[in-house]
């Protein structure tokens, strides 16, 4: 029997309630790839002003592992780097440890959310136009 693939259901799990919060703090977040190894999402500014990109990635921390102190304020806690195109990448890791069977530790494969956020264009209005 073939296992079954947990790893995109608990993505689709939680990607309408971290596309609502990303909505409120003012991206659209979107899907890209396939599920299978991790979860890509792109979060694209949305509106003028939207929330810093890290208090973002913080709240869709906080949705998906509870983990919501100061201890993860640093960017570098999310793997922090700069990608191709000025983009802001994060990693946001679930860990759900491990589990005793027949008296050996299984190791659980490693779940996390790899997170792009659009780099927001500086807008410059000359004559009410954006250019």
């Amino acid at each position: 029997m073939k296992p079954i693939k947990t790893k995109p259901m608990l993505y689709a799990h939680y990607l309408g309630l971290l596309q609502e919060k990303a909505r409120e703090m003012g991206y659209n977040l979107v899907l890209h790839g396939s599920l299978n190894r991790d979860c890509d999402l792109i979060a694209i500014p949305w509106v003028d002003q939207p929330q810093p990109h890290l208090d973002l990635i913080r709240a869709l921390d906080y949705i998906l592992t509870g983990r919501g102190d100061d201890a993860y304020k640093e960017p570098e806690y999310y793997l922090y780097s700069i990608l191709p195109g000025g983009r802001h990448s994060y990693v946001i890791n679930i860990y759900r440890g491990g589990y005793r069977s027949d008296d050996s530790y299984v190791e659980d494969p490693q779940f996390y959310l790899d997170i792009s956020v659009t780099p927001l264009v500086e807008r410059i209005v000359s004559s009410g136009v954006a250019v």
